[in-house]
């Protein structure tokens, strides 16, 4: 698989699971902070082993994502390195 389009999926997934945690993670601190009693103690028990697996997805999701680019990176820089050395190569 091509290294540039498994780093965009990586990132889009990354960004939309962090959007859907910050949401989730407003409603929970309104529920908290007005006592709304939105959930019951199972399903907040519930909502929040689900929000700490998405938590670790967002942080892998990152994680990838600067390791491709860095890889990306390296590679960008080799070329430029190789470049400059046949230039300087051709000049003489």
């Amino acid at each position: 698989m091509d290294t540039k389009k498994l780093e965009n999926l990586v990132t889009k997934t990354g960004v939309g699971l962090l959007f859907f945690l910050t949401f989730v993670g407003i409603i929970f601190v309104f529920d908290v902070a007005f006592n709304l009693d939105l959930f019951s103690d199972s399903m907040k028990t519930a909502a929040g082993v689900f929000l700490g697996i998405v938590c670790v997805f967002v942080v892998c999701s990152v994680l990838v994502s600067l390791m491709l680019n860095v890889s990306r990176l390296a590679n960008s820089i080799e070329a430029l390195a190789n470049k400059q050395i046949d230039n300087k190569a051709s000049e003489e």
